[in-house]
């Protein structure tokens, strides 16, 4: 009878173990996961064949289970996203936090290009042509403020044949004159760098970001030694990656016209490309480890993530 009893119950261990065996299992590693490079990964475990899961009341997915472990890509976006996750007759929910968009696609496109053509300038037209590029700008705030003081002065000579307002007048019309020459000066000059910013611009024809941006996540470009890969939704960039070859930073020619891409990169998200590169050289130089990330950099609300591989530097912007 002893026997008996045994042998049932060792029949009822074995039958729950199968019954816990046969039940629907699905994990996830996080619930909460904060914006980070272009996508965040779900990432957990199943024994079921596939997983299948939706982004708020998007389209359902599903993906397959590599070993009873599966990964989940989620582009960041500038709202929050909840992800719902479902195995057999297993649900579980994962909040993707949101991420400020970086720039408009159309911003960042004219200012890279623009910087582009800079690179094609030897360091004396480069200077030129930022000097011309502030004096334009310097001559159109001139102008706006002679109107000003002009309209304001015929007021008061209208209203009360102000004394003061009268000499002002004057001064202002000088001052027009002026004006008038130094915007002649500045159209010869501009003259005079044309046909070199016009080879410029011929010479990078190929390396100009497309004039649209697809929704998702794509390469605005991708050239041997310099990737530019973005998350856009509705032509608000959300997130950036740059991505260079190591070998690319230890050739001094190649490693300057990456400074200059990605200085053109940073300063279209409104960052100082200048501090960026002073923080990361200053990583590098007092961190000489063989870590796969280095400390993120901050500069004006853009945050500058960094990973590295043997072979690739990764640079991740967000906002």
């Amino acid at each position: 009878m002893k026997k008996i009893s045994g042998l049932v119950i060792a029949l009822a261990s074995v039958a729950l173990l199968l019954a816990g065996c046969g039940k629907d299992r699905l994990s996830v590693e996080d619930h909460h996961l904060k914006a980070d490079g272009l996508a965040v990964m779900i990432k957990g475990k199943t024994n079921q064949d596939r997983v299948a899961y939706q982004i708020d009341d998007g389209k359902k997915k599903t993906v397959k289970p590599e070993s009873s472990a599966y990964t989940i890509m989620i582009p960041v976006q500038n709202k929050e996203q909840t992800v719902h996750l479902t195995a057999g007759t297993q649900k579980k929910t994962v909040k993707v936090d949101k991420t400020k968009p970086l720039v408009e696609y159309s911003q960042l496109k004219q200012k890279f290009d623009q910087g582009l053509v800079m690179t094609k300038l030897s360091a004396e037209d480069q200077k030129a042509a930022m000097s011309l590029q502030k004096k334009g700008q310097q001559l159109k705030e001139k102008q706006k403020e002679i109107k000003s003081k002009f309209v304001a002065d015929k007021k008061a000579i209208a209203q009360s044949q102000d004394p003061k307002a009268v000499a002002d007048l004057k001064k202002q019309v000088s001052a027009g004159q002026q004006l008038k020459q130094d915007a002649k000066d500045l159209k010869r000059q501009q003259a005079a760098l044309a046909p070199k910013l016009k080879q410029a611009q011929i010479s990078t024809k190929d390396e100009r970001l497309p004039d649209r941006a697809k929704n998702g996540i794509h390469d605005l470009q991708s050239k041997k030694n310099f990737q530019l890969r973005a998350n856009v939704d509705e032509e608000k960039v959300n997130a950036l990656a740059v991505i260079v070859p190591v070998k690319t930073m230890k050739d001094k020619d190649q490693a300057q016209e990456f400074i200059m891409k990605f200085s053109t990169v940073a300063s279209a998200v409104g960052a100082d490309p200048k501090d960026v590169l002073k923080q990361f050289k200053k990583q590098m130089d007092t961190d000489k480890s063989t870590k796969t990330t280095a400390k993120t950099i901050h500069s004006n609300d853009v945050s500058f993530s960094i990973g590295i591989s043997a072979d690739h530097l990764y640079i991740y912007l967000l906002k």
